[in-house]
């Protein structure tokens, strides 16, 4: 169980697994799968889901593919008040053209990477690129959340780019993913910029960014440590929120060194997914069983459990 009553104008908050997208053999997007994942994820320890994040291997697909699954979304009995979308692409009509369909559904969050191609642009560029695609998306009922990610992307969310952003568009623009692994950044704008929601890109930050004023995480291991972080989330103003914290980071240290898609796919594969999740688009490899296993035994050294799936 989950630690939100979740009604239609809940703000987003809490833990988010940034939600793997499964896929069938021939490379293309199992929505029956992922949806029943994402499923699974809200009945294990999340709050919501970020479909199409990183984790998700979002750029890996065309905006076609992208808006069938949001389609498919949008005909399942999935809460949209508890999914967040990722629609950020470089080209401003694409952004727009997922975030319009996200909403359609009824999915009001949008995580918006920055046009990530060119690099070096100024603060008025990139200003001028998210200003642009709000203003065609021209719905209320947007909220949007940046996605800082810089080492992938090359293009961060500087402090006077987010201000600007919030003085323009107060009511819109909604929070931030910080995947930077930087807790001063997140540290600063939590305090800086009053409601404004800023959510760890990983859950070894989720206590700290709870304590300076922080909403919960968005984070790729969530998709296995789902119920740890729960646990850290629920609890962390408690006398024991340093020992659950500590476990939490020690799972996610876990995976250093793998790439998280492909591993999470593995892990649940080895908990009853069917073996068609194994499959990643390239340039990600499916995960070798060996590292698999010394994955396995570095989570298990750290107190992982997982229930297990119904294939």
């Amino acid at each position: 169980m989950t630690s939100t009553a979740w009604t239609a104008n809940t703000r987003l908050r809490g833990v988010f697994a940034a939600g793997l997208t499964l896929l069938n053999e021939d490379l293309s997007i199992d929505a029956e799968a992922t949806i029943g994942h994402t499923r699974w994820l809200l009945s294990h320890g999340c709050d919501g889901v970020l479909i199409f994040g990183t984790t998700g291997e979002a750029n890996s697909f065309t905006v076609d593919e992208r808006l069938g699954l949001i389609d498919a979304i949008g005909r399942s009995d999935l809460p949209r008040n508890r999914l967040m979308i990722g629609t950020g692409c470089c080209a401003i009509p694409d952004t727009i053209a997922l975030t319009k369909r996200a909403l359609a559904i009824g999915v009001h969050g949008a995580l918006l990477l920055p046009p990530f191609y060119y690099k070096n642009v100024s603060d008025d560029g990139l200003f001028a690129a998210l200003a642009q695609t709000i203003d065609k998306i021209a719905d209320p009922r947007l909220r949007a959340y940046l996605y800082h990610f810089p080492q992938l992307t090359g293009v961060p969310y500087t402090h006077a780019v987010i201000e600007r952003l919030l003085k323009a568009y107060p009511s819109t623009v909604t929070g931030i993913k910080d995947s930077s692994g930087d807790f001063a950044n997140m540290k600063a704008m939590a305090q800086r910029f009053q409601g404004f929601d800023v959510f760890s890109g990983n859950e070894e930050f989720l206590l700290d960014v709870m304590r300076v004023g922080g909403v919960g995480t968005i984070s790729a291991t969530c998709n296995v440590t789902c119920e740890a972080t729960q646990r850290v989330y629920s609890n962390w103003k408690r006398a024991e929120a340093e020992s659950l914290q500590a476990t939490l980071s020690a799972q996610r240290k876990a995976f250093t060194g793998i790439a998280v898609p492909p591993a999470c796919k593995a892990i649940l594969v080895r908990h009853g997914g069917r073996k068609t999740w194994l499959t990643v688009r390239p340039p990600f490899t499916r995960a070798q069983p060996e590292a698999v296993d010394a994955l396995m035994a570095r989570l298990q050294a750290a107190s992982f459990a997982l229930p297990a799936l119904a294939a």
